[in-house]
């Protein structure tokens, strides 16, 4: 049985995802799964729901600084590298914040994972923390 959890990084799929981008140089692996929700036509699968709920978060916390929503890990990662992510400083700009916005609207509208939370009936938590994360990143 895999993770489940409210929490944006309480899944296999972003934890996985956050060993990539520990590794990564450049906006790629950051990137990536917002660009592909922002780009799906057809339905939003979990993996890439999951993807990219963890890549708003990152963006987020780069753009206002708070690391309190990300794993210590990654809060680490920033506070270590002075805000060096990937190899480089990255551009993480509000450009950036409101591409992943985009994409978090677009999962909640309707996608794989905002059904299973649907499906759950104990929705309240995960729509909660996914309205932080909006609020987060509209005042990018």
């Amino acid at each position: 049985m895999g993770a489940w959890s409210e929490d944006n990084f309480g899944n296999d799929d972003a934890g996985d995802w956050v060993c990539e981008l520990e590794k990564s140089k450049g906006l790629d692996v950051l990137m990536n799964p917002i660009n592909r929700v922002l780009s799906e036509e057809e339905y939003l699968e979990f993996p890439d729901c999951a993807e990219t709920l963890a890549a708003a978060e990152v963006i987020a916390a780069s753009v206002s600084g708070d690391t309190s929503f990300i794993p210590k890990e990654l809060g680490v990662l920033l506070e270590k590298k002075q805000g060096i992510l990937f190899g480089k400083r990255p551009q993480i700009d509000a450009t950036h914040a409101m591409q992943a916005l985009a994409a978090v609207k677009k999962i909640l509208a309707g996608s794989e994972l905002q059904e299973l939370w649907e499906e759950d009936g104990e929705n309240g938590t995960w729509r909660a923390v996914q309205s932080k994360l909006i609020s987060r990143l509209e005042n990018a």
